[in-house]
């Protein structure tokens, strides 16, 4: 039993170690905003006023302190897996305004490099108007920022009056723009040397976008026996995330700072939206347990090619799935086609389920893990074989990547992206329910 439990372990290790996307959907808005703009409490409130993060820390300190203490007891009593927040990062009210920024980032175990810049992220097509646009690397901790140079950003300024909505979707996309990097113990940062959360359990450490994976996928649906021999998997933490920003938008809608309760539900409304994405919900789809044995059989034996295989066919068609939602939506809002079946699903969620705890876990993630299986067929039926079935090619970064409605239509025709938009769409519908869920719940 010893050495089938290393056995195992190593082979998911190996799965684990090499992953390479850690994205879930790309340009979070693009969906968020099909989904949001049906609620009509939503689109048609009145404008509020914009405040600096350090603003809203400063004005409720005290009640802050006591907001903390209360969220690690439940976090500490509820959540499966937890790490415990070290005492030295609990949030005091020391009435210094000069740290009060570094003081909620290390009580949240946030990289403390964030950026907390004001703006808006605005849809295709959509103007500046009399704003000024900000660069993406003002926005963002990411070194490469290439992937958000497509988007328009406008910069705002405290005392400014922006729409609720605008507000609710920009904040979707911004846990991607480094919130969980380099949080872990073998990430080499000074974070990660003092936040608690141990080495990360899975992903490259030594990748700057890779450790935030932990964060943003949740695997709550595997087989037993993967969990047994892999007690690793059990280690994410959307949960948290979640659940930290729920409660802090309640308690800024409390303390009459809707802008502060719109993008911190904004947050969280991201960190469930990635649960949605089958390959953020299931740890190695279209690779069974039995299969991960043998391929480490072969592996320990000297012949790791299938192993190395099984990893890149996993890696390629997470990214092939994410581009082609991100290029089928950009393509969509570009030609002012409102009645795009991706569109159209995401106006028109799935049946709703009211919000709970477990949520997270029991309704976003259970669903995507039911549609990993198909999920992985489709793409290996109807996308372009170089992308989803070549193991010697890598597909992140790929040009062929970037061409890739064009090069389904020479391979697949027409059909195939047909067939890939009506798998999406399903998933889109249950996606658009999770985020309405989350909304109701804490806006009452």
């Amino acid at each position: 039993m010893k050495t089938k439990l290393i056995s195992i372990t190593i082979i998911l290790v190996a799965f684990f170690g090499l992953t390479k996307t850690a994205k879930a959907w790309s340009e979070h808005p693009l969906l968020a905003y099909q989904v949001l703009s049906t609620i009509e409490s939503l689109k048609n409130q009145n404008d509020i006023e914009v405040k600096t993060l350090k603003a809203f820390l400063i004005e409720n300190e005290k009640a802050l302190e006591v907001f903390f203490a209360d969220q690690e007891q439940w976090f500490q009593q509820n959540l499966t897996y937890y790490p415990p927040l070290p005492a030295e990062l609990t949030f005091r009210a020391t009435g210094n305004a000069d740290d009060i920024l570094e003081r909620f980032y290390r009580a949240i175990r946030l990289n403390p490099n964030v950026r907390m810049k004001l703006y808006l992220h605005l849809l295709p097509k959509e103007e500046l108007g009399e704003r000024p646009s900000i660069s993406p690397k003002y926005l963002t901790t990411l070194n490469n920022y290439s992937s958000l140079e497509s988007t328009t950003y406008a910069e705002l300024f405290e005392g400014d009056k922006v729409s609720p909505l605008a507000v609710l979707c920009t904040a979707n996309d911004e846990p991607d723009y480094g919130f969980d990097l380099g949080l872990f113990e073998n990430n080499n940062t000074p974070q990660g040397n003092i936040y608690g959360l141990g080495p990360q359990p899975f992903g490259d450490p030594n990748l700057e976008y890779g450790s935030q994976a932990p964060f943003h996928m949740g695997f709550y649906h595997e087989a037993k026996i993967v969990f047994f021999f892999g007690p690793f998997l059990k280690k994410t933490l959307p949960e948290y995330r979640i659940n930290m920003f729920k409660s802090l938008a309640k308690f800024a809608f409390a303390n009459e700072n809707p802008y502060w309760g719109y993008r911190f539900m904004g947050w969280g409304m991201h960190y469930l939206g990635d649960l949605s994405m089958p390959y953020h919900s299931v740890a190695l789809p279209g690779v069974s347990p039995l299969k991960m044995i043998w391929i480490n059989i072969k592996a320990m034996l000297g012949f790791p090619k299938s192993k190395d295989n099984a990893v890149q066919l996993v890696s390629n068609r997470h990214s092939v799935m994410e581009e082609f939602q991100w290029q089928v939506l950009r393509l969509a809002y570009d030609g002012d086609h409102l009645d795009h079946p991706l569109l159209s699903a995401l106006r028109n969620p799935i049946e709703m389920v009211e919000y709970y705890d477990n949520f997270p876990r029991e309704v976003a993630a259970k669903e995507a893990a039911k549609k990993s299986k198909m999920v992985d067929k489709m793409l290996e039926k109807w996308m372009p074989e170089v992308l989803v079935s070549d193991p010697e090619f890598e597909t992140p970064g790929s040009v062929e990547l970037s061409n890739i409605l064009e090069l389904i239509e020479e391979e697949k025709g027409q059909q195939g992206i047909d067939e890939m938009t009506s798998m999406l769409a399903e998933i889109f519908r249950s996606y658009s329910m999770h985020l309405q869920s989350y909304y109701f719940d804490i806006t009452g």
